[in-house]
């Protein structure tokens, strides 16, 4: 039986393969470059208990399944590494996704997982300089206008989703999109009939 630090690793590599036909867009390369710095081989792995709530189950997978074959690969290294998986809800600012005080809305509330692959903390991987984490949000979820003080990629495995950057209007974005949002940009996302999944990646803080 395949380890979990053998199969997480691998779906991270699968990751970084994907963006490396994107890098013409914004943030890629720089988050490319990043990720040249982990050496993942070598670096210890903080494997935390595998889990995920009941009541997600069966939407997560469903939103794995409507991952385009453009991003079989990813598909495929996630399915093999989700027994080792650790998901949590965001309930509150201290993950970094947005600032402490935010009304991010309920409906994000009960609505997200994420599963942190890489980061400063209760992550896979240990590292101060990035946080990648894969990020699940159920159909028909508003996560609410708000901010960070840190650049934000986000890798579209499924959609459409609909996103509002800074005063700008809604944009659907399509499954293997790339979206970067610049330091302390005001930005929501909504959530259709199918629920939605991506890989995001915070970088060094303003």
């Amino acid at each position: 039986m395949r380890s979990a630090k053998v199969t997480v690793t691998a779906l991270i590599r699968a990751i970084y393969d994907a963006l490396q036909s994107r890098k013409q867009l914004d943030g890629v390369q720089q988050t490319i470059s990043r990720l040249d710095t982990l050496d993942l081989d070598s670096q210890r792995c903080s494997p935390l208990p595998p889990k995920i709530p009941l009541h997600f189950e069966g939407e997560l997978k469903a939103a794995v399944d409507h991952i385009p074959a453009s991003l079989k690969t990813v598909a495929e290294a996630f399915w093999v590494a989700a027994p080792y998986l650790s998901w949590n809800a965001e309930t509150d600012s201290s993950a970094g996704y947005y600032e402490a005080g935010e009304d991010v809305g309920q409906s994000f509330l009960g609505g997200n997982l994420v599963c942190r692959l890489v980061g400063p903390s209760e992550s896979f991987f240990l590292s101060q300089d990035l946080f990648l984490s894969l990020f699940f949000l159920k159909p028909r979820t508003l996560y609410r206008d708000h901010a960070d003080r840190a650049s934000e990629m986000y890798f579209n495995l499924t959609g459409p989703c609909g996103l509002r950057l800074g005063d700008e209007d809604w944009v659907d974005y399509p499954p293997d999109s790339v979206i970067w949002n610049p330091p302390s940009r005001p930005h929501a996302t909504r959530v259709y009939r199918k629920p939605f999944f991506e890989r995001r990646i915070v970088g060094e803080r303003s």
